[in-house]
């Protein structure tokens, strides 16, 4: 038992340092659109087509990847992702036709969806030694750190790039490397359902709902934040370079872009210490926070102000957007796991990916035919309202929690 400990201490060591280094192609993202198109060839509607073309797969391969999770089980899962990653940088680094490239990007996919086991290990063995309330704050410093290291490899992985377009990608693969060899050291500890819960047909009526709202919630808010983040900076552009010329703009908007990942890092700290005080309020609190960011961007495009206050009171708006990102997903992966069965964590890991796939392809398929005809604001007056939507659904969840507090 004692040997178990150690090596369940030594596996909630760990995670945050995997989680990190595993979040994403870290070398490739800041360069991901000048590798693809420059190096590889490339053009914008292959990569439209590759990305669609990945999701469609993941989110058709939803039984099989739940059917493979649940006959090897948590931790061989967490070492399939790790080392399908691995495989998709390889793939991506050394392969040029077309074909090959975008089966890159479906291995890239499939691996996530295997890596979010490792969200199960950790909460599995904070319990086991009667610590899973910390499961937020482990995921929070993992956020944090992950944050920091983008910050470092957006400047890095450019200029490596300029030395040699294939330099980034070689480190990218190093890593996967040492990371699936870390992969090897995670160990799980055995926890067994809540006996009370078990029992009371109330409580398992209210877990149902509120897996339920959960799934939404998390496929409606990383919808949100994903399809903002990108139609908001875009809309900036094109709002600043009506008064700005190419080199301002350029500069506003580089300035601006690594100014967000620095309000990443900090909502990541921030929330942190917000969600000891707010708890189960968490949720609600940041939907208001991205309401109040599209109602900046918004707010922004239609003041007739100097361009100076023009791109302070939007960049606050994109800013706001990246400081939540992260806190959103953290929190909602600790509430689902922390009211789910042992049996049914793994396919509620795999339904929030793969549900979040449905809405993020809905919401561009949709998005990209109102572009045909519309302008970009009033793609942020629908996100804005998509917040709307989302405080009342996590209002619900609140409620919903409170609900089965009550009934334990």
């Amino acid at each position: 038992m004692e040997q178990d400990i150690k090596k369940i201490n030594r596996s909630i060591k760990i995670q945050p340092l995997f989680s990190a280094f595993s979040d994403d192609l870290i070398f490739l993202v800041p360069i991901d659109t000048l590798f693809l198109t420059i190096t590889k060839g490339l053009n914008a509607s292959q990569i439209q087509f590759m990305t669609m073309l990945s999701m469609i797969v993941g989110i058709l391969s939803r039984k099989v990847l739940l059917n493979i999770s649940n006959k090897i089980g948590n931790i061989k899962s967490l070492r399939l992702g790790s080392f399908l990653l691995l495989i998709s940088a390889v793939i991506l680094t050394f392969s040029n036709q077309f074909s090959i490239i975008c089966f890159y990007r479906i291995v890239f996919e499939l691996a996530f969806i295997f890596l979010h086991m490792a969200l199960i290990v950790l909460k599995n063995n904070l319990q086991s030694i009667d610590k899973g309330s910390d499961y937020f704050k482990i995921r929070n410093r993992t956020k944090i750190m992950y944050s920091t290291t983008t910050i470092i490899t957006s400047l890095l992985s450019g200029y490596l790039f300029n030395l040699n377009n294939y330099l980034p990608m070689y480190l990218q693969i190093l890593l996967c490397v040492i990371m699936f060899g870390m992969s090897f050291l995670f160990f799980e500890a055995k926890v067994e359902n809540n006996a009370e819960v078990q029992k009371n047909i109330n409580v398992k009526t209210n877990l149902n709902k509120i897996t339920l709202l959960i799934i939404i919630s998390f496929a409606i808010s990383t919808t949100i934040i994903t399809l903002g983040q990108n139609n908001s900076k875009l809309f900036m552009q094109y709002d600043f370079q009506k008064v700005l010329s190419t080199e301002m703009l350029t500069y506003y908007i580089t300035i601006i872009v690594f100014i967000s990942r620095i309000s990443r890092l900090l909502g990541n700290i921030i929330f942190g210490k917000l969600y000891k005080k707010v708890k189960h309020k968490m949720n609600i609190i940041i939907t208001l926070f991205l309401i109040l960011a599209f109602t900046l961007l918004i707010i922004g495009h239609f003041l007739n102000v100097n361009i100076t206050y023009k791109v302070i009171i939007m960049s606050m708006g994109f800013f706001l957007i990246l400081a939540t990102r992260d806190s959103f997903k953290v929190y909602l992966e600790d509430v689902a796991l922390e009211n789910t069965s042992k049996e049914e964590q793994q396919k509620v890991m795999v339904d929030m990916e793969i549900y979040k796939k449905v809405f993020s392809l809905i919401g561009s398929a949709a998005f990209t035919l109102i572009l045909t005809k519309y302008e970009l604001i009033v793609i942020e007056f629908i996100l804005l309202g998509m917040c709307i939507i989302e405080l009342f659904i996590n209002r619900k969840l609140y409620k919903s929690l409170k609900e089965i507090k009550s009934l334990l």
